[in-house]
């Protein structure tokens, strides 16, 4: 009985509940919601069939979208959510993408939490451990079109390509952007709604549009 009504602070990171009969009763009263976690198996045949490197404990909520050219590696005990029924950080607009053009690399550590996320790479995107990231949140190592306008629609070897690197227990809020050639430092923040199109110091926090220096995170 202990285990049915004791706290359990994973679970309630994971879903919301704090213990599993919380997480019971919770699933009779929104079965879709319960739908979508008992269908997650099912959910990483998606990873499989597109060629997805993944580790173990890895769960997907809804359908992802893949698109691996290049390649894609996985960390171990992810959550990819792309349901807007699942527990999450904000009402979701859209499902997990993972693009990665043929030169192009998505690597992540473990316990990586993706949100609605979208992920682009054309030449390399790596993301370290124990990272959250909020609903709706871009993360891009390219220009994707030119800047000079009679090049816009043309010259695809022109584009501008930078790595973006994401460090260890990094958390980023909903609906950031995250722009080529950026490092966000280990142990930082990255504030909702912010553009990053500069390096972000480790264990600081960062807001707005363009992303500046708020102040430093105490450590306890």
């Amino acid at each position: 009985m202990g285990k049915l009504f004791g706290y359990d602070e994973k679970l309630r990171f994971d879903t919301g509940n704090e213990n599993y009969y919380e997480l019971l009763k919770d699933g009779l009263l929104h079965p879709s919601k319960a739908g979508v976690v008992l269908m997650s198996p099912f959910a990483k045949l998606v990873l499989s069939l597109n060629g997805v490197k993944y580790g173990r404990g890895v769960r997907v909520y809804g359908i992802p979208r893949i698109e691996n050219r290049g390649k894609i590696s996985l960390g171990n005990n992810m959550r990819l959510n792309s349901a807007v029924c699942t527990y999450n950080s904000g009402n979701l607009e859209g499902p997990v993408l993972l693009r990665a053009s043929k030169e192009g690399s998505i690597i992540t550590g473990d316990e990586v939490y993706l949100n609605g996320t979208s992920i682009i790479s054309e030449i390399s995107v790596t993301l370290g451990s124990r990272i959250m990231i909020g609903a709706n949140t871009v993360i891009m190592d390219t220009n994707t079109h030119n800047v000079p306008w009679e090049n816009r629609l043309r010259r695809w070897d022109k584009i501008v390509r930078k790595p973006v690197k994401i460090e260890d227990d990094v958390w980023i809020g909903a609906s950031c952007f995250i722009m080529k050639g950026v490092t966000v430092g280990k142990g930082s923040i990255i504030a909702a709604g912010s553009v990053v199109s500069k390096d972000v110091e480790p264990f600081s926090i960062y807001a707005g549009n363009p992303a500046v220096f708020v102040k430093k995170i105490d450590e306890e």
